[in-house]
């Protein structure tokens, strides 16, 4: 059986061929076949997750074999017939064009829509046109649970029998569904279809040779007297590393001893990564313009626009503008919870679809809130990536210095080397961001100018202030390894660290001052 990092490694191979074939269909107005040889001996694909992703307008294109998640999503304007079977999320988050799918698909087909045309000729998982907002998604085998669950917009055809809850959670468009709604979800409402909504269905369904709908046929819409809606809650963390110190172990260094900060983040096996030239990393809404050598030598994590040497984040806000962003960026971050309910297959496929689009032995990373840190760390070991960021932000706002000791029990069940940063919700102080690696991570994340009171605005402004910050974090950082007597962040070690507080030793697992080793609760095994 293939692992994880074998499929990716086929994946990526696809998405990286096909890339370089792309311009050169849409110039001669040729469909481009993958899965075939070029006699026309069909060689199928298998397995291949993530793929044929971000298809540009004006391009044709059929896929032959059978396929896992992601595949097609992001659909810019392409004509892409998959003459096989699909995982989970086939065609999410479609813009524009046409996906059709010949032999059946998983759960959550056409996820987030927004334009264009889904056709499923086969039978379709549960969440099929999941959080639609546009676009006509028509399947027409038979439905699992939850069709149209959390649809905003947009028009769903069923050509057969679905299973419970259709429409649940949706506040607008509309399912049409000629078979039998075992069930109506909650915030859902049928009625039977009228002459009208009849003839403009079977308009829709003609250019696509599909039979017509019968007024036998169930109309099911949002129900404006029941409200269905929920508000997640805060996530968040408290106290900072409150209850902890750094403590020297030997002489303190001469002032003028150069203290190394800098660090490494790469894929496995890979000859060369992204360079830390400090121990905390930013993050931003957009690439910051030139400043300083604190801030251009400095990788920086940013939504949109990434310099050279930055990881984009990749969230759902940014997702159809891949393509084009990673082929700029020095790396990549998932963020796991801003994608719905994505499960491991979904992020096997994100990650494949990220290596995919970057160059290569650019270090793609996992990031997603403590509570998931075992996950976590097994995916980012299974599928052979960089590194992971954990988000210390908690649902009820746990102290954020229990993910110390979280962090370090988790990673130490993981095989190989792997960097693991720590997200705050606080702008780290040098010595904070010391502790996280002393505790056995690679550093800090958070964002630019959180917490201040009057954070810059304007491009210049913003790239000026933050080379201030992190060529004082630099001075700072390195002022305080040669008074612990450390040349070099590689040496900071567990022992370095001390609980100043019964209660911060309870939380953290360190040493209470003036005790000579852990508290019961952490020594006993």
């Amino acid at each position: 059986m293939e692992s994880r990092a074998d499929i990716t490694q086929k994946s990526v191979r696809l998405t990286r061929d096909v890339a370089k074939m792309l311009d050169q269909a849409i110039q001669l107005d040729r469909a481009l076949k993958i899965g075939w040889g070029r006699d026309g001996d069909e060689r199928p694909k298998k397995g291949e997750t993530g793929v044929m992703t971000h298809l540009p307008a004006k391009l044709k294109m059929r896929l032959l074999g059978d396929l896992g998640d992601l595949v097609g999503s992001a659909n810019q304007g392409a004509l892409l017939q998959i003459e096989g079977k699909t995982g989970d999320m086939a065609a999410a988050f479609q813009e524009d064009g046409k996906t059709i799918i010949e032999k059946g698909t998983g759960d959550r087909v056409a996820l987030g829509m927004s334009g264009g045309t889904v056709i499923v000729r086969d039978d379709a998982g549960s969440d099929s046109g999941e959080s639609m907002t546009d676009g006509l998604l028509i399947i027409r085998g038979m439905v699992g649970d939850r069709i149209g669950s959390g649809m905003i917009d947009g028009t769903i055809v069923a050509l057969s029998n679905v299973e419970n809850d259709a429409g649940a959670g949706m506040i607008g468009g509309k399912i049409i569904v000629d078979g039998k709604v075992r069930s109506v979800g909650a915030g859902a409402q049928s009625r039977g279809i009228e002459a009208n909504e009849l003839v403009e269905i079977n308009d829709l369904l003609e250019p696509h040779g599909l039979n017509k709908v019968t007024m036998d046929a169930t109309v099911i819409e949002a129900d404006s007297e029941e409200h269905v809606g929920a508000e997640p809650p805060e996530i968040s963390s408290k106290g900072k590393f409150e209850g902890l110190r750094l403590c020297p172990h030997g002489a303190a260094l001469p002032p003028s001893s150069v203290v190394d900060l800098t660090s490494e983040i790469k894929m496995p096996g890979a000859a060369s990564g992204i360079n830390l030239r400090n121990i905390w990393v930013p993050s931003l809404l957009k690439g910051p313009s030139k400043a300083g050598s604190s801030l251009e030598e400095q990788p920086c994590i940013v939504d949109s626009s990434p310099r050279e040497n930055d990881f984009l984040r990749i969230h759902e806000g940014n997702y159809l503008s891949l393509r084009n962003e990673l082929a700029d960026a020095g790396g990549a971050v998932i963020d796991i919870p801003s994608f719905p309910s994505l499960n491991e297959s979904g992020i096997h496929a994100m990650a494949a679809i990220a290596i995919g689009f970057l160059r290569a032995e650019s270090p793609v990373l996992l990031m997603d809130d403590v509570d998931q840190i075992d996950r976590l760390l097994r995916m980012t070991g299974e599928l052979g990536l960089a590194g992971a960021i954990v988000d210390v932000r908690t649902i009820g706002a746990a102290p954020a210095i229990t993910a110390l000791p979280t962090v370090g029990m988790a990673r130490s069940k993981q095989k190989g080397n792997m960097s693991v940063l720590l997200k705050t919700d606080w702008t780290p102080s040098p010595s904070e961001a010391l502790m996280s690696i002393a505790a056995g991570l690679n550093g800090i994340v958070s964002e630019a100018f959180i917490g201040d009171e009057s954070p810059p605005s304007g491009v210049k402004k913003i790239a000026t202030e933050l080379d201030v910050k992190l060529s004082t974090m630099e001075d700072r950082a390195r002022g305080w390894m040669q008074s612990m007597g450390v040349s070099s962040t590689t040496l900071l070690q567990r022992h370095h660290l001390r609980a100043t507080t019964h209660e911060s030793a309870v939380l953290s697992g360190l040493r209470l001052d003036g005790v000579r080793q852990p508290l019961p609760m952490w020594s006993r095994r």
